[in-house]
C-alpha cells in the first residue's frame, strides 16, 4: 500500500500568515495620508492604457482603479502588488459576457507573462473588469478621477492565524498528494481529483469574500496564503503537466 507523504510542505510555507497583520497606515511609498504619489498614478494610468490598447477592444473605459492591499491597510512589503483594474461595460463588446470574460482574461495572462513591470518595488497586475461585476473591497482608488471611490478605514481585525494555518495545511497536503499521483492516474481521473481540490480552494475565497469578514475573512486569507507561498502556482503547473503527459 502506498504511503501518502502528509508533511511534504515545510513550516516556512506558513510564514506569509504574518503578512496579513494590518498596518497602522497606508503604504507610505505610495500615499501621503490619502493622496497618491503623482508619479505612481501617472505610470499606472500609462500601463493601463498601453495594456488596453494591446487588446484592440473599442469599448469606452469607464474607470481605472487601484484596489487590493496597496489601497488598504493590509499591504505587505514582500507580497503586495498593484491590482490595476480597467472598468468597461462588457456588453459594449458583445452580449455574450462569458465570451468577453474569457477573452479579457486571456489578454491579461498574455500581458502579465510578457511584462515584468515594477513600480517602487511592487509588481503590476492588470485586469479588465465588467462595470456591472460586483467588486467587494474596502479600498478602491480611482486613478482616472484621482479620488477614492471607497476610502479604506482601519479595521479592528485580528487574523485567526491558527485557523488560517489549519485550513491551508489541508489544502497543501492535498496538492502534495496530487503531485505524487500525477504519474499513476489517467488524465481524466487525475484531472477530476485536481478539480475537486481547486474548487475547494476557490470556495475558501468566494465564501470568505461573501461573508461579513470580506477581504479580511479567514477564507480569503487562506487563498492569499496559498498564492503567496506558491501552492496556487503549483496546482496550476500540475494541471498543465497532467494535460501534456496524456499525449506522451
Amino acid at each position: 500500500m502506498k504511503l501518502v507523504k502528509f508533511f511534504e510542505f515545510k513550516e516556512t510555507d506558513l510564514d506569509p500568515i504574518k503578512s496579513f497583520r494590518l498596518k497602522d497606515e497606508l503604504n507610505p511609498k505610495l500615499w501621503d495620508n490619502f493622496d497618491i504619489n503623482k508619479e505612481v498614478r501617472e505610470n499606472l494610468l500609462k500601463i493601463a492604457q498601453d495594456f488596453y490598447n494591446s487588446t484592440e477592444l473599442n469599448a469606452e473605459i469607464k474607470d481605472v482603479v487601484l484596489t487590493g492591499s496597496l489601497a488598504n491597510y493590509n499591504w505587505s512589503e514582500k507580497y503586495s502588488d498593484y491590482d490595476l483594474h480597467i472598468l468597461i461595460d462588457f456588453r459594449d463588446i458583445n452580449d455574450d459576457i462569458v465570451l468577453v470574460k474569457k477573452y479579457v482574461d486571456s489578454a491579461k495572462s498574455v500581458w502579465n507573462e510578457l511584462h515584468d513591470i515594477k513600480i517602487l518595488g511592487y509588481e503590476v497586475e492588470v485586469y479588465i473588469q465588467d462595470i456591472n461585476e460586483p467588486h467587494k473591497s474596502t479600498g478602491i482608488f480611482s486613478l482616472l478621477k484621482d479620488k477614492w471611490n471607497v476610502r479604506p478605514e482601519k479595521a479592528e481585525v485580528e487574523p485567526d492565524e491558527e485557523m488560517i494555518a489549519e485550513k491551508a495545511k489541508g489544502a497543501m497536503m492535498a496538492i502534495d498528494d496530487l503531485e505524487e499521483q500525477i504519474d499513476e492516474d489517467k488524465y481524466e481521473q487525475f484531472n477530476e481529483k485536481l478539480k475537486k481540490v481547486w474548487d475547494k480552494i476557490k470556495n475558501y475565497r468566494k465564501s470568505g469574500l461573501e461573508s461579513e469578514g470580506g477581504e479580511f475573512s479567514t477564507g480569503n486569507f487562506v487563498f492569499k496564503l496559498l498564492r503567496r507561498n506558491g501552492y496556487i502556482t503549483k496546482i496550476m503547473s500540475l494541471k498543465r503537466e497532467a494535460y501534456d503527459k496524456q499525449f506522451k
